[in-house]
């Protein structure tokens, strides 16, 4: 008789999480985690939070640009009007939700989105924040508090709520180089994490960390915060070999998995890189098989063979 296939199931991701032996690799196919959210966090539309940034959708389900930054002038910081963490929304029917999802054999998640860096780009404008951050460091650590500040408030809502893992995103990078460099990442940015992820390390609660980009450079200084999973890893952004090296046996990782080899490629492009991305990442654990972007475009034969590829592979890591 023929094993079972692998699944994903709540065990089996946490043990991927936690650096532990897991009974197969993870396979991020919509049944690994789901996620909730305060009310007015964030919106896939066009609208203008209560941040006052406003947001246009240029495509249905795709992140909104940011296209009007009220801190675009911190001279306008003294009569700015910080919003209220606690004027996000959180209704009975979003407790029934998340009563549904902690049913389920999956991982509950609650996501942060758009959170220091992010936040302040959102704020400025990212140039403007980026420039502010050299020529008046002093109003933009002003911002920083206050965000930060902001932040803990959402994520201790999220952790009362009894969800697993926290989910924040913060792009930090290019497709070649981080957008600021290491050291005022190390004075501005390292700080704020460490107060934002305080008390969920002090109640046992994971954080999961999203940033696109090439981060390799600050990979040991995002361990060394205490965060649990690091994702995507953009296969075209960081050397893979690296990334592998640098996050072994410290840091789980979700993704690794070529997205525009899926979206451009034909589908026996996909397979290899699907063998190519196990070979490297499940050897030791810790690794959740994911593209490193949604797959949107992709012909839909290649996302076929991809999830199949990767459901093979995970039945060959058991």
């Amino acid at each position: 008789m023929n094993p079972e296939p692998p699944r994903n199931t709540r065990a089996n991701t946490l043990a991927a999480l936690r650096l532990e032996p897991a009974a197969s690799v993870p396979v991020f196919d919509g049944t690994v985690w789901e996620a909730v959210q305060l009310g007015g966090n964030f919106k896939y539309e066009s609208w203008t939070d209560h941040w006052g940034t406003v947001w246009q959708a240029e495509l249905p389900g795709m992140v909104p640009t940011d296209v009007g930054h009220p801190l675009a002038d911190l001279d306008r910081l003294a009569d700015y009007p910080w919003p209220d963490p606690w004027a996000l929304t959180w209704t009975a029917a979003d407790q029934q939700h998340l009563d549904r999802l902690k049913q389920r054999d999956i991982v509950v998640g609650g996501a942060h989105i758009k959170f220091v860096c992010e936040r302040l780009c959102c704020l400025m404008g990212m140039d403007n924040f980026l420039m502010a951050l050299v020529e008046d460091p002093d109003r933009v650590q002003v911002v920083i508090d206050r965000v930060v500040d902001y932040n803990i408030v959402c994520l201790r809502r999220l952790m009362d709520l009894g969800v697993d893992i926290l989910h924040v995103s913060e792009d930090l990078g290019s497709t070649n180089d981080l957008l600021l460099s290491p050291e005022l990442f190390r004075r501005f940015l390292v700080p704020a994490y460490a107060r934002c992820f305080a008390e969920a390390q002090q109640r046992g609660v994971m954080i999961d960390f999203h940033s696109d980009g090439a981060i390799l450079r600050i990979v040991p200084d995002l361990i060394a915060l205490g965060i649990t999973c690091l994702n995507p890893l953009e296969v075209t952004a960081n050397d893979q070999p690296r990334a592998r090296e640098l996050t072994l046996g410290k840091i789980a990782v979700l993704g690794g998995i070529n997205s525009k080899i899926v979206q451009t490629g034909t589908p026996a492009d996909v397979r290899r890189e699907v063998e190519r991305a196990f070979a490297l990442w499940a050897p030791g654990g810790g690794w959740i098989a994911a593209p490193d972007q949604v797959l949107t475009g992709a012909p839909p034969e290649n996302v076929r063979v991809f999830w199949a590829a990767c459901w093979e592979a995970a039945t060959r890591s058991c």
